[in-house]
């Protein structure tokens, strides 16, 4: 999968017709070519951007006027990590030369420095023609790190000339005679591994005796393994960590979107369920900020802890415009206009990034990964400064905080005094990115964050995913599953479609193919077919339990239905959602203060438990919940927080920037004067 940008000459699908980018007239008015009669329509920019929000328009594979169609390759198909490790070295090759008009000279030197740069330095640099090769590939795929793996798998003779009774001895040699802490050389090697075949070779006849291996075979068996790894047996673990540290200096971002840093925090407010009002926890956030313009171009919150789930969440909201703003939240004044695919994502050393499914969803957008040294904050240290900012004066001040110092607390509980709503909460962070911080005057840069990007970038220079359904699919966790008459299953539910039943009619009755799970809802999944060419959305079988179900929570309900129910079944399952509903109520009102937090990671999202009425017909009736005796009301001592967020007594504003604005909103003033 590539990217693709709003320009000239750029081929595009709408709504199943295909439409050609003939020019841009003014600021916000493009001319299109249909294809199929050559009329002329005009879109503004607005409108093609909200057709590609929605869906209904789609990227003709980056095609362009004049240009080759690129092929984006294979983005789903079995790639080894040494063809992945020699597509990045020649990638690192073509960004070395791409912009540059050079002669081949010039090209040859440039070649030589990136080559004297790279770590691995056994091969020789490549030739000029050979990098020019690559940069059409990675150019006409648009910056796909797929097109530049190479298919050499039938390419010259691959039978080995040593048996495999050479290479074992071979191998015996070098564990016991170079990876050792005595360091032995090379020759020793050869020495060991020459004489353990001629002893060999005693107790066989004339006519099978073993060929003596050659010192370049033994010592391409020893380069094979990982340089660290030969580090750590010659020299020790410290040592080889100290020799392969990552050095790294500061650096300056010339661009919008040329870096993009993302980091997780636990938010310091302890916050309420929008429908008992009774205290759940804190929420996690992640966050995906611009290097250049400090504009938060995505966020995501929620209990989900850090995992591959809330980095998935983050990265499309960021990629994607956020149309959605205006309907969900219409007291905010400004736009959120940063979005786009960035080159470069920093991250930290967390699992969540160490994923091969992020990597190469990552890759196969153009988007370089670099992750932080341990214990070295400083390399990513604009997210770590924005969110100590966002905790500062979103959290800290608002009745319910928990305070980043313990020593500020004294006698104050915050499980008493907050009153603050999840969907209360996640506005409020809204408002406070589109109209605060975005709008407020930048100490390093001396000028807002929303200034700096209007200033700095156009719109024909961001990035958007060809297709937002093939994205959802690259971003998705990957399994391998196999396909009958009776379709997919997958945790006990099974997914079926027509077009399964037509692919198992033109390729086999039984298939192995690979799918990716969305596990914020699986209702449907993402099937790939056995060519890696073709993408189908299938949904489940049984629909109506699935459908926005997380992976998380239908777990849970397999777990209560085999334990408590001894069902294994379906209806068992539906059986048990509904009763966990209600025990979730009851838990809400009695529960402990860490079940809260589960229960709320439970509820996902929407905020709302996803109970379905029950089907008396197939499913058997659940045991009714025991009730327990109903407890005098007592006073609040802080009351709730109303919904209208506006509210001033009730939700005091942390920070003199922030204030004013939701005050004067409350007032009915207009979004002039609360900027002025």
């Amino acid at each position: 999968m590539g990217k693709s940008v709003f320009k000239a000459g750029v081929e595009v699908d709408i709504s199943g017709k295909t439409y050609l980018l003939l020019r841009k007239l003014d600021a916000d008015l493009w001319q299109l070519e249909e294809e199929r009669n050559k009329r002329i329509h005009e879109y503004t920019g607005t409108q093609l951007r909200d057709l590609y929000g929605k869906g209904e328009l789609v990227f003709n594979g980056g095609k362009t006027s004049g240009i080759k169609a690129r092929n984006p390759g294979k983005p789903f198909d079995d790639i080894s990590d040494k063809q992945w490790s020699d597509a990045k070295i020649c990638r690192s090759y073509v960004l070395a030369i791409l912009g540059h008009k050079c002669t081949r000279r010039q090209l040859k030197l440039q070649i030589e420095e990136t080559w004297k740069s790279l770590e691995s330095q056994e091969k020789p640099p490549p030739g000029v023609t050979s990098v020019l090769r690559w940069r059409l590939k990675y150019v006409q795929s648009g910056s796909d790190l797929v097109s530049l793996v190479k298919r050499c798998a039938k390419r010259g003779n691959r039978l080995k000339r040593y048996p495999a009774e050479v290479l074992e001895l071979v191998n015996s040699a070098i564990d016991s005679v170079y990876l050792t802490e005595e360091r032995q050389t090379l020759q020793d090697v050869v020495d060991a591994a020459w004489a353990s075949v001629d002893e060999e070779n005693k107790q066989r006849p004339k006519s099978l005796r073993l060929k003596r291996p050659t010192r370049r075979l033994i010592e391409r068996m020893i380069f094979e393994i990982p340089a660290y790894d030969r580090c750590v047996a010659r020299y020790g673990r410290e040592a080889a960590n100290k020799q392969f540290r990552a050095v790294v200096g500061h650096r300056v971002t010339e661009a919008p979107l040329r870096r993009a840093e993302m980091d997780h925090t636990l938010l310091d407010l302890m916050v309420i369920d929008d429908e008992s009002g009774l205290p759940l926890g804190r929420p996690y956030v992640t966050v995906c900020i611009d290097d250049y313009s400090r504009c938060v171009l995505g966020i995501y919150i929620g209990f989900e802890p850090p995992s591959y789930l809330t980095v998935a969440h983050c990265l499309k909201h960021a990629f994607l415009p956020k149309n959605y703003l205006r309907e969900r939240y219409p007291s905010i004044i400004g736009e959120w206009i940063a979005h786009g695919i960035m080159a470069i994502l920093v991250v930290d050393n967390g699992p969540e990034f160490h994923s091969v499914s992020l990597e190469n969803a990552c890759y196969s957008l153009g988007i370089e990964l670099q992750y932080s040294p341990r214990k070295n904050p400083w390399f990513k240290g604009k997210i770590e400064r924005f969110q100590g900012t966002l905790n500062r004066e979103v959290a800290h001040g608002i009745p319910g905080t928990t305070f980043s110092n313990i020593l500020e607390k004294e006698d104050y509980d915050p499980l008493k005094h907050a009153v603050v709503r999840l969907s209360t909460l996640r506005e409020v962070v809204h408002i406070w990115v589109v109209d605060v911080y975005h709008e407020r005057v930048h100490r390093t840069l001396k000028a807002p964050p929303i200034a700096m990007w209007k200033s700095s970038i156009s719109a024909d220079d961001i990035h958007l995913p060809d297709d937002p359904a093939v994205f959802d699919a690259i971003m998705g966790r990957s399994e391998e599953r196999r396909l009958t008459h009776k379709g997919i299953e997958f945790e006990g539910l099974f997914y079926n479609s027509p077009e399964l039943t037509t692919l198992r009619r033109q390729l086999g009755d039984v298939l192995d193919v690979s799918i990716r799970i969305d596990d914020t809802n699986i209702g449907r999944i993402f099937v790939l077919s056995p060519d890696k060419k073709r993408i189908f959305t299938v949904p489940a079988v049984n629909v109506a339990y699935a459908q926005g179900l997380s992976a998380w929570q239908h777990k849970v309900c397999k777990r209560y239905a085999a334990n408590q129910m001894k069902r294994y079944d379906t209806e068992g399952w539906i059986a048990a959602k509904q009763t966990i509903a209600h025990l979730i109520a009851e838990e809400l009102r009695f529960g402990k203060r860490k079940t809260r937090a589960r229960v709320a990671r439970y509820k996902g999202d929407n905020g709302t438990l996803s109970a379905i009425p029950e089907d008396t017909s197939t499913a058997p009736t659940p045991k009714p919940v025991p009730q327990p005796e109903p407890t005098p009301p007592r006073a609040p001592t802080t009351p709730l927080l109303p919904d209208d967020v506006s509210t001033p007594v009730s939700f005091p504003m942390p920070t003199k920037h922030f204030q004013p604005v939701i005050r004067n909103r409350a007032a009915g003033q207009t979004g002039e004067s609360d900027h002025a």
